[in-house]
């Protein structure tokens, strides 16, 4: 009697979850061609039989369900530790949607307004200038046009720029020089410097750069907690995140991947300098909402289920889903748009999101509307609403632009999708 109990709960129990951090599914049944996933584990097994990169995981979910997750390679060579859905990889820009996320939770809350002046929240702001040339005498500015907003942080036209590995203008340097991003600066004391150098554009141009961070402290500001912890309790917490942070902790080390680059030799090697390695000690002080934090592939997958269900998961919501379409909306006039159609062809900028508007142009199969993000060390991900899909990779390579890795992540998946949603594609349902 109590074994046919102790069966009978078992079938009850919820479909296991994987270390992606969604119930697995059956990939046939959530439309993908089991022998043509298995063509991802042949793309992932090359980049490491090649040398390019030491490792990496891939993690693609339909329906809130998992069908496909593979790891492959090291998370450290040197220590023979392999790669595994659960290694900590630094996110870096992949960091940007989820303070970007913050964000909007205070303004469904009416604590924060899209129209809010920057300068009215972090005074500093309020006299910063644009770089107009540079002579013999220095850099020469002029008044912005308009004031920086808060929507201007969200999409990357607050003319704020980056150091000179990012912006290799007088800006950049002036970035450097001042060591905007050491680690030993509070997010307070960040903050301060970068308003003391030029805009590189005038507010209302895209330009990638540090909005996303002077983000971070304008939460800070808003809501009186420091930024790590609004973002713990507001969303990792709810979420299930629990391995998403933006300092490794000792006890954590042993599942901390290595960061590599391409070394003199033509072979990988660690990479020791730069890059924001100080970030993730446990004496750093600067806490980076544009690119600190560390996360595995199950966090981000229940991150990223989330926007795709609407801003909800697992009876948990965390945004409505009107600010959910808002934030995955295009919002940059075509005229405005900068360099973003050279790095992201046929994409706008939604709030803290690329968003996919020309199909044709991105060169890539997919989906309208499709929305997502990349990070600095060859991370990247995707979700298409139309499709109902997520898609995670995970790696530590730098710098990202090596390889076609995010060509790739959307070709693997879309090549194994058999059974589209979308009317009008072939196979589709009619």
């Amino acid at each position: 009697m109590l074994n046919r109990i102790a069966l009978f709960c078992l079938l009850l129990a919820p479909l296991p979850a994987l270390a992606s951090g969604l119930p697995q599914g059956d990939p046939a049944a959530l439309g993908f061609a089991p022998d043509r996933l298995a063509r991802i584990d042949a793309a992932m097994q090359r980049y490491v039989d090649e040398g390019k990169l030491a490792g990496m995981t891939i993690a693609i979910a339909r329906d809130g369900k998992v069908a496909y997750e593979k790891s492959v390679g090291m998370a450290d060579t040197a220590k023979g530790r392999p790669m595994t859905p659960d290694t900590l990889i630094r996110i870096y820009s992949m960091s940007k949607p989820v303070t970007a996320v913050a964000a909007m939770i205070l303004v469904e809350e009416g604590r924060l307004h899209l129209t809010d002046k920057l300068g009215d929240i972090l005074p500093e702001f309020k006299d910063t200038q644009v770089f107009e040339s540079e002579g013999p005498d220095g850099v020469r500015t002029v008044p912005p046009k308009q004031p920086i907003r808060i929507f201007n942080l969200l999409t990357h036209t607050s003319g704020l720029s980056y150091p000179g590995d990012f912006d290799p203008t007088p800006v950049g340097r002036i970035y450097d020089k001042k060591d905007v991003f050491n680690a030993a600066n509070t997010l307070a004391e960040m903050s301060r410097k970068t308003a003391t150098i030029p805009l590189t554009d005038q507010p209302g141009h895209y330009h990638y750069g540090a909005s996303i961070d002077i983000l971070g402290r304008v939460i800070e500001v808003i809501t009186g907690k420091p930024l790590d912890v609004f973002l713990k309790e507001r969303i990792f917490e709810p979420l299930g995140m629990h391995d998403t942070m933006f300092v490794v902790p000792a006890r954590l080390q042993d599942r901390f991947a290595e960061l590599y680059t391409t070394g003199k030799d033509g072979t990988l090697a660690p990479l020791r300098e730069g890059a924001g390695l100080g970030l993730y000690r446990e004496d750093a002080k600067l806490v980076s909402g544009g690119g600190g934090l560390v996360s595995t592939v199950g966090d981000y997958m229940r991150f990223c289920q989330m926007m795709l269900n609407g801003g909800e998961l697992g009876g948990v919501r965390i945004l409505s889903p009107e600010t959910v379409r808002l934030m995955t909306t295009g919002q940059i006039p075509a005229d405005r748009r900068g360099n973003l159609p050279e790095h992201r062809p046929g994409s706008n900028m939604g709030l803290g999101f690329g968003v996919l508007e020309d199909l044709g142009a991105s060169e890539m199969p997919g989906s309208v509307g499709t929305f997502g993000w990349a990070g600095a060390a060859s991370t990247q991900f995707f979700i298409d609403p139309r499709e109902k899909i997520v898609a995670v990779l995970m790696t530590q390579y730098m710098p990202s632009d090596t390889y076609s890795l995010r060509a790739d992540l959307k070709d693997l998946t879309y090549q194994a999708l058999v059974e589209p949603r979308d009317a009008d594609a072939p196979g589709g349902s009619r």
